[in-house]
């Protein structure tokens, strides 16, 4: 099933607000992996963003998507991999995830064209590194081995020697897939955050756990409770 493209702007604006999605500092190293990493050089995204003032009654797609089908479907194992399925949730290849960050790295700011970069390269470093152990591209590989791949690069105490980019690449697109699952209902129901939620009859004011954390941050402040 597909996803509506006002869904995924949505979506893309409620995440921008959160930590992951902030742009992590790179590495200083800018080849690794045995010179299999190679930086792709992407045309520059020059559509038209939202502006200043975005008519929301009426809003508009500003800008095309621009990954391609093989892309999305590297995206998708990728994120099914980092966010598995479990008791609370379903996996992250099944969330539409694939959709986010092409809406994210096809959009016309800064931050989203840099992402761009390191995000294509990657994925043209995961077809090259599986080709370079297995034979077979990221796509073809069994989880087996794509686990293998991400063992080398997703833990930052544990990076192989020279696996600096990409291991920068897969902390750059575990944000994103993150940033993207906890913007949308499963993943705010995963970490309990109810939201705007109506509740009926007279509000009950805050719990006492609530009153109390509140008490204790303010007599540090040395402000006076009531």
């Amino acid at each position: 099933m597909e996803i509506s493209r006002r869904t995924t702007l949505a979506w893309v604006a409620a995440a921008s607000a959160g930590p992951w999605a902030v742009a992590q500092v790179e590495p200083a190293q800018a080849q690794s992996a045995a010179s299999l990493w190679k930086e792709v050089d992407v045309a520059t995204i020059t559509g038209p963003g939202y502006g200043q003032d975005p008519n929301l009654m009426k809003p508009s797609v500003p800008w095309p998507l621009t990954l391609s089908a093989e892309q999305r479907a590297q995206l998708r194992i990728a994120a099914g991999l980092i966010l598995p399925a479990d008791a609370h949730s379903p996996s992250g290849a099944d969330m539409h995830l694939d959709a986010f960050v092409d809406e994210w790295v096809s959009a016309p700011y800064q931050q989203q064209q840099r992402d761009r970069v390191i995000i294509l390269s990657g994925l043209v470093w995961l077809d090259a590194e599986s080709t370079a152990r297995f034979g077979k591209n990221f796509a073809q590989a069994d989880d087996t081995q794509r686990r293998a791949i991400f063992d080398d690069i997703a833990f930052r105490s544990k990076v192989r020697p020279d696996y600096e980019r990409p291991a920068f690449f897969f902390a750059r697109l575990r944000g994103l897939l993150m940033g993207g699952f906890y913007s949308l209902p499963d993943g705010m129901k995963d970490i309990g955050y109810m939201g705007n939620t109506p509740m009926a009859g007279d509000y009950p004011g805050p719990t006492q756990e609530a009153l109390a954390h509140l008490n204790a941050a303010l007599a540090k402040l040395g402000i006076k409770t009531a």
